[in-house]
């Protein structure tokens, strides 16, 4: 496969590509990737594949993306903003990929199989990328990787400003904490500091409650733990917020948990701070935030 990707890549890759276009894909900078590799990237990419779960960092910043393994359930922030961007598979199909003719691959899988990395950069500059930090720091890599410093910087100062905004009429009492379930099938899981729990936990934010931070921010490379129904006190913050995967089986269990006995024992749901959220929010890609400090006053409201 590596070798039929070099050389239909050596025969073909420019051939629709005007000669200005190429001059200017030709031109590079160096760039220190998040692995400390140093690397040419172009200076500007003009066909950009990512592959990874945050397209809607890349789309609100305007970066040129042709191809993304994108969501099977189209999130509501999303609507419309697929036009022209082909669905590469997870986690990315070299013939297709090799078709759009990229002149930068951002891997966001890059830890996952060495062999899929190295057929990506035979067709074109493969740097990695780790969606699963918060959004700050995404946005900020973003930046660096297109010479967008500037902008990276106001978007993340905007929705810094949203998010003081909207806590700051919350009025959250000093050491207020939150608790993010998600259910997902039959099992149940306690989420950390990554996706909505960057915004749940950020700045202004909910206080985290002792066994989140113990069993999952104090440990490296854990986002979320599953527990049983007897240890949901341990977990309970003052608030729940309750991620429900979209899906029947887990709309099935979600009711039978908050209909158990067990579930009303936690003071949060005694004093009607519980909140379901739909599991497309469960995210902070940028498109997302632009809508999600909408909608969380709305949550907080639901008794």
């Amino acid at each position: 496969m590596l070798l039929i990707i070099s050389a239909c890549s050596t025969s073909n890759a420019n051939s629709s590509v005007s000669d200005e276009q190429k001059e200017e894909s030709e031109k590079t900078v160096q760039y220190t990737t998040i692995t400390g590799q140093q690397v040419e990237i172009p200076a500007d990419p003009k066909r950009v594949v990512y592959i990874g779960q945050t397209i809607g960092d890349f789309l609100a910043m305007d970066i040129p993306i042709v191809g993304n393994n994108l969501p099977q359930d189209t999130p509501s922030y999303y609507e419309g903003r697929f036009e022209g961007i082909v669905d590469v598979g997870n986690p990315g199909d070299l013939e297709t990929i090799l078709s759009l003719k990229p002149d930068l691959i951002i891997n966001g899988y890059y830890k996952a199989e060495a062999d899929h990395n190295e057929a990506l950069s035979k067709i074109a500059t493969t740097i990695p990328f780790n969606p699963a930090l918060p959004y700050t720091e995404r946005v900020k890599e973003i930046g660096n990787i297109f010479g967008k410093q500037k902008e990276a910087a106001q978007m993340i100062a905007k929705f810094k400003a949203q998010s003081k905004e909207m806590f700051d009429k919350f009025q959250l009492a000093d050491g207020e904490t939150a608790t993010i379930f998600y259910q997902l099938g039959k099992t149940l899981y306690v989420m950390g500091n990554r996706s909505l729990g960057a915004i749940i936990y950020g700045e202004n934010g909910f206080a985290v409650p002792p066994a989140v931070q113990k069993n999952i921010l104090d440990k490296k490379g854990v986002s979320f733990v599953n527990i049983s129904e007897e240890v949901l006190s341990e977990f309970a913050g003052d608030h729940l917020f309750v991620v429900v995967q979209d899906d029947g089986e887990s709309k099935t269990e979600a009711d039978r948990l908050l209909q158990r006995p067990i579930w009303a024992t936690l003071p949060a749901v005694q004093k009607g701070n519980v909140h379901v959220v739909p599991s497309e929010w469960n995210t902070d890609n940028l498109l997302a935030l632009e809508q999600l400090f909408k909608q969380m006053p709305q949550w907080m409201d639901q008794q």
